[in-house]
């Protein structure tokens, strides 16, 4: 939070009528910029008779990584197959990213102050303000209906208001 230096006990604009106008705001920001998570496709069934715990990775016959991917088609799912019964997949751990985020939240805020126990806030807030898509990551069981496909997105932009009083 940045409070301006306008209005009353302030550097600027400490007696002048203006004070009441551009006095008392507050800005605030906050970024988020992160990679997409590891993806590991795995298999639906264990077929190595180990009593191993869980699915098994998926063999991998070339580079699964796709230049421009979709919400259709994240990656090429042609790269993975089935190993051979009684054999583990040959699918390094994490080999492909789901969909970064790159979300920016502002806030904008003005307090009133009424008496000296006695204030009011008023803030305006908004998520992902540039409204930046967010995909959920897509399926990574071999053979499953949805095995390549994003199904999901965080919620789009958000704009929150909201007063406040303390005393």
């Amino acid at each position: 939070m940045y409070e301006l230096p306008f209005g009353a006990g302030r550097r600027f604009l400490a007696r002048n009528p203006l004070r009441y106008v551009a006095g008392g705001w507050a800005l605030g920001t906050l970024a988020t910029i992160q990679s997409g998570a590891p993806l590991t496709v795995t298999t639906q069934t264990n077929t190595t008779n180990s009593f191993s715990a869980g699915a098994l990775r998926a063999d991998v016959t070339r580079d699964p990584s796709l230049s421009s991917p979709s919400i259709s088609r994240w990656f090429d799912t042609a790269a993975f197959l089935q190993p051979a019964a009684y054999k583990f997949g040959n699918e390094g751990v994490g080999i492909l990213r789901g969909d970064g985020r790159n979300v920016f939240n502002f806030s904008v805020l003005r307090n009133f102050q009424i008496s000296e126990r006695k204030k009011f806030q008023f803030r305006a807030e908004l998520f992902n303000a540039f409204n930046h898509p967010k995909f959920g990551n897509p399926g990574i069981v071999l053979g499953a209906a949805g095995f390549g496909i994003v199904n999901s997105a965080v919620p789009a932009r958000v704009v929150q208001l909201g007063l406040r009083m303390t005393f």
